[in-house]
């Protein structure tokens, strides 16, 4: 039997970006500690966040300035069975599986810049 996906509503504090007092803040679910992921437009993104260190805020968090994935686009279901699915269907894939299932496959994409290879030593 499969681990269960635990999830937790929290918010999430993103910016500033051009205007260095606008700030936006957006709901989703937090998964493992810092992973947040939210619907914005039909959009599925996934950020690393930081929980917020304010007693009277418990469900706040602040972008951890990871970069950010779109995941899906139309996505028109809850975000609780979205995410838990998704969660579901990438636990049962290898790393290999979903660089070639995933990754590979992306339509209108350019290049993907990945660093799998680590070296030791001067090449």
């Amino acid at each position: 039997m499969s681990e269960s996906v635990e999830l937790k509503r929290v918010a999430m504090v993103y910016g500033p970006d051009d205007d260095p007092h606008m700030y936006e803040l957006f709901e989703g679910v937090l998964y493992d500690r810092s992973y947040f992921f939210y619907i914005e437009h039909g959009i599925l993104y996934l950020r690393h966040v930081r929980k917020l260190e304010q007693p009277d805020h418990p469900y706040l968090y602040v972008d951890g300035e990871s970069g950010g994935l779109q995941l899906a686009e139309n996505v028109q279901r809850k975000i609780m069975e979205v995410v838990t699915e998704l969660i579901e269907r990438l636990r049962s894939k290898d790393g290999l599986t979903f660089l070639l299932d995933e990754l590979l496959w992306l339509q209108g994409r350019s290049h993907i810049e990945l660093n799998l290879v680590k070296t030791k030593g001067n090449l």
